[in-house]
């Protein structure tokens, strides 16, 4: 939910927001061949009489965008035309239909001076297929005049031009099967499919002086649905409207639709692939650390004044060690950058301020979760050549070194602890009968570090207010309720434990790390596992393997325990692929409801912080078992708070975004593959992305 304000709140000036009332690139309630540049995340909520859209898209690719949306049907229960549908079966239309579906489209032909833009669409491709549609469509840009024009099939067929072209190619594209039914599932026999075709197009006028367009659309979409059930009288094909762009990135607009409702839209639109600002440390200079650190250090050398002033600014410096040979090795752990690099160019600031000039080349060894992760050599040497900028600086990323011997350490007093408290809102989405529930809460999070890897995290809680006593629905599962008893716990625990689990975490050698960790988990599950990895800085890939015994916990979200247990375990693939910023992962095992089977995992990672994302889960449960959604699916987002904040910051809002809950394919939360997520950033290709800010600009 949070991802979605914030893409309404901070439009980005470089991303176009020119969305259709469905949520990808169009004009009102049809589509274009238009979309926007790649990693541009985009937030479409539109209201009109036939449906209120809430549509999030995104530009996977240059040429493919694809977008979730969930609709509202007959949204405010107007008094249904005298003699329809709803009018003579109202107990029917009072439960409005709540529809989620997904869109993708892909542009086939870049725009020339003689060749239009072109690209081919398929609406619901997983849905219940009320809005089912497929389409072709083109674009030609004149001067302020975009003109678009295109053929559809399914719901833009309903205006007949002719008969489906496809036709010629096998009778059986003549017959559209009727897909509507649980959902999740590809319905490769609707679409191109049907007897006939319709031709839809728009115009949009643009007035850049004014930062408006003026909008004109043909819909083939005849709205027979709406127009049986009363929603509508009539429906005219054309429409007209006016679109303003508020502030960079954000659109209003306002249109007259089937000839007989005014509709509103607004849109917004950010880049997730931008580069992160680069903000002034957070503090610098003696504080009281650096005076403990002096008094401890007889001698007051330069590291202790130096490791002071990092501190101060968000870095700690852990240990260091000379060489004889002019190269100066440090441990540090970033504490408070987003971005690892930062951090690197932090500790270069102040190598420039207080090491000798003896020492030509530092080598920076970080870690994540305090285990070390990376190294980064950098030849000091060959930044400060004569401001020689045709010279850039030696970097290497490197696997992690250890320091052997430091002769200066930084003493850390265990145990010892840190507590915070914030204000949260939880949600509860995509229920039929309140598809929107939110619980403000104040949650207390507090953490222990006993020394030697082991540590105590836990978080508490405690509700403000809450509307989750508003959930009428169970389950209605076939398989164990590990998933589908969340309501119980939201209404019985709406205050309570959320986690409290003590970690033990190390090396078993160079580059395979271990985590053993127990006690209350999450909000459903109490219990002990561990995960290993094995993975390098410099390579690509990663393999993971994690075994968690679980029981189930009381609703009340206190200490008790109910007699549900299993036993869990993945193997898990990871792979930074490189290629336009995706990440692959295989996750392969047993899951709480006891079923086997696979998640396999896309994400377009950031240097930035951000990660935009998509999973489904495949197991031995049949759809017909496992119930509405066929299966487990769902969208994957990182919001980095440093973006969005005056001061540096590592916070981010992480949330998966289910269409429905149920218990098929279902893991622990926050734990499975948690030592691959906390260490991407710190890998090596994240390092490589963004070695330019490692080092001081030579002016």
């Amino acid at each position: 939910m949070l991802t979605i304000l914030l893409a309404l709140g901070l439009g980005s000036g470089n991303a176009l927001a020119q969305t259709n009332d469905f949520g990808v690139g169009g004009v009102l309630d049809v589509p274009s061949a238009r979309s926007p540049d790649e990693d541009t995340f985009s937030v479409t909520i539109s209201r009109r009489d036939v449906a209120d859209i809430y549509a999030i898209s995104y530009q996977v690719l240059p040429r493919f965008e694809a977008s979730f949306r969930y609709i509202i049907s007959f949204p405010r229960n107007v008094k249904p035309v005298a003699g329809s549908f709803c009018d003579l079966k109202e107990s029917y239309c009072r439960n409005q239909l709540k529809d989620r579906s997904f869109e993708v489209k892909y542009r086939l032909i870049d725009e020339s001076e003689f060749i239009p833009e072109v690209a081919v669409g398929i609406r619901d491709i997983l849905g219940t297929g009320v809005f089912s549609a497929e389409y072709v469509v083109a674009n030609k840009r004149i001067g302020n005049l975009d003109l678009s024009a295109g053929i559809g099939w399914g719901r833009l067929a309903e205006r007949s031009i002719g008969k489906n072209p496809l036709g010629y190619v096998s009778d059986q594209f003549y017959v559209r099967e009727n897909e509507q039914g649980l959902g999740g599932e590809f319905n490769l026999r609707s679409y191109f499919r049907g007897p006939d075709i319709g031709a839809f197009g728009s115009v949009r006028y643009s007035i850049p002086q004014w930062r408006v367009d003026l909008l004109a659309a043909y819909n083939s979409d005849s709205y027979a649905r709406e127009r049986a059930l009363g929603t509508l009288d009539s429906a005219d094909p054309v429409s007209v409207g006016v679109e303003w762009e508020a502030t960079p990135g954000v659109r209003l607009t306002a249109s007259w639709q089937q000839g007989n409702n005014l509709a509103l839209k607004l849109s917004a639109a950010l880049d997730t692939g931008a580069e992160a600002p680069r903000k002034p440390p957070n503090g610098f200079g003696a504080t009281d650390n650096l005076a403990a650190i002096n008094t401890r250090d007889k001698t007051f050398g330069w590291f202790p004044r130096m490791a002071g002033d990092a501190e101060a600014s968000g870095v700690l410096l852990r240990a260091l060690r000379e060489e004889g040979d002019g190269i100066l090795r440090m441990r540090y752990s970033n504490m408070t950058y987003q971005m690892e690099a930062d951090a690197i160019r932090r500790i270069m600031d102040l190598v420039e301020l207080y090491a000798p000039r003896t020492v030509h080349t530092v080598e920076l060894t970080g870690d994540s979760l305090a285990l070390p992760t990376h190294t980064v050599r950098i030849a000091r040497s060959a930044r400060n050549r004569a401001l020689d900028e045709l010279m850039p600086p030696t970097i290497t990323i490197d696997r992690p070194v250890e320091i052997e011997r430091p002769t200066q350490l930084r003493k850390f007093k265990y145990p010892n602890a840190d507590y915070s408290a914030g204000i949260n809102l939880r949600t509860y989405l995509f229920d039929p009968d309140s598809p929107l529930l939110v619980r403000p809460s104040i949650n207390v999070r507090g953490a222990v570090d006993f020394g030697g890897g082991w540590g105590l995290d836990g978080e508490w809680v405690q509700s403000l207010s809450n509307q989750f006593d508003r959930i009428k629905r169970d389950g209605n599962s076939q398989l164990p309720p590990v998933r589908t008893d969340l309501k119980r716990y939201l209404q019985e625990g709406d205050s309570g434990i959320e986690r409290l689990a003590i970690v033990q975490r190390g090396k078993l050698g160079r580059d395979l790390y271990y985590q053993a960790f127990g006690g209350i988990l999450e909000e459903m599950y109490s219990g002990v596992g561990a995960e290993v990895l094995w993975r390098r800085a410099d390579l690509p890939f990663a393999v993971g393997v994690n075994v968690i015994a679980v029981q189930q916990r009381e609703f009340d979200k206190m200490l008790g325990l109910r007699d549900y247990k299993t036993v869990i375990g993945h193997v898990s693939g990871y792979w930074a692929t490189g290629f336009h910023n995706f990440d692959l992962a295989v996750h392969a095992g047993r899951y709480l409801a006891k079923d086997i089977g696979a998640t396999f995992e896309i994400q377009k990672r950031f240097a930035n912080g951000w990660s935009v994302g998509a999973f489904a889960t495949l197991t031995d449960v049949p759809f017909e078992v496992f119930g509405e959604g066929s299966f487990d699916k769902g969208l994957i987002f990182r919001v980095p708070l440093d973006s969005y904040t005056r001061r540096n910051s590592r916070g981010a809002f992480r949330t998966i975004l289910r269409s429905i809950n149920r218990d098929g394919g279902r893991m622990i939360e926050n734990w499975s593959g948690q030592l691959w997520e906390s260490m991407r950033p710190t890998h090596g290709d994240m390092l490589e992305n963004s070695r330019d800010r490692m080092v001081p600009d030579n002016d």
